[in-house]
């Protein structure tokens, strides 16, 4: 049976391109560079890669970079992408509780980005992941997490983000929303769509959850994992985490 994650990935890998722009990803690239040289990584494991986009920019930075999603279809997507950029990359399917079941050798970083961790709606499969994740280390090597400040969210109560509109010379147009439903342990992200080319409109809507974890409890499953020298900032620009303004949780923890 399939995870609620996995099938919603699966269902939605031929659009995820669309609703996330490329300057997301170089935005957050010189963070990357300065925790790489900091930490001397050369090889790295992107393990919920999803269409690829990160180990496609961090191979052409020059790094030994691999990718696995849970998602088969995101899989796919993945090395299509590669190809499209001629990024020459692995990409497996693997869940990312239980890495050393598809990977015998160790990386110098895991990256895990996108509040992809947050798809774990039990404590105990997040202290899994992270386990899995320092297992498939090399010693002192980096895990870079980064999850959506979710406790902010709730705190506000704000449901609708309009998170991408295009509109293209021919007319075709590509709208996506999110539309959150607040429960006492998690966050339902509806994912619409709508999205029209040639004249004709499809409207659709997806929805996943997202467990909802505190940077606090995210800093003790790691320490619990193992890691240590543990660093949290509130994004891709170093800032100094705050649980009332930050956006995002970014974590940088050592083996």
């Amino acid at each position: 049976m399939k995870s609620q994650s996995r099938e919603f990935y699966d269902r939605f890998a031929d659009k995820y391109d669309m609703m996330i722009s490329d300057q997301r990803y170089d935005k957050e690239m010189p963070f990357f560079k300065d925790v790489f040289k900091k930490y001397k990584v050369k090889s790295i494991l992107d393990c919920s890669c999803g269409t690829g986009r990160h180990v496609i920019k961090f191979s052409k930075l020059g790094f030994k970079a691999t990718g696995c999603d849970i998602s088969q279809e995101m899989i796919e997507k993945a090395k299509r992408n590669a190809a499209s950029f001629s990024v020459n990359a692995d990409f497996v399917q693997a869940d990312f509780k239980k890495l050393t079941n598809v990977f015998d050798k160790k990386f110098d970083c895991v990256v895990c980005v996108g509040n992809s961790l947050n798809h774990e709606l039990k404590e105990n499969n997040i202290q899994s992941a992270l386990r899995s994740m320092y297992d498939v280390l090399r010693c002192k090597g980096i895990a870079i997490i980064q999850i959506r400040n979710l406790p902010k969210l709730v705190k506000e109560k704000k449901r609708i983000f309009p998170v991408h509109f295009h509109k293209e010379p021919n007319g075709d147009r590509k709208l996506f929303i999110y539309v959150l439903d607040f429960y006492r342990s998690k966050v339902t992200f509806n994912v619409i769509s709508f999205l029209e080319f040639n004249g004709k409109p499809k409207f659709e809507v997806h929805f996943v959850d997202y467990k909802i974890v505190t940077a606090e409890k995210l800093e003790t499953l790691m320490n619990n994992a193992g890691f240590k020298e543990i660093e949290i900032y509130g994004d891709f620009d170093f800032s100094k985490f705050s649980n009332d303004h930050s956006d995002s949780i970014v974590v940088v923890g050592r083996k």
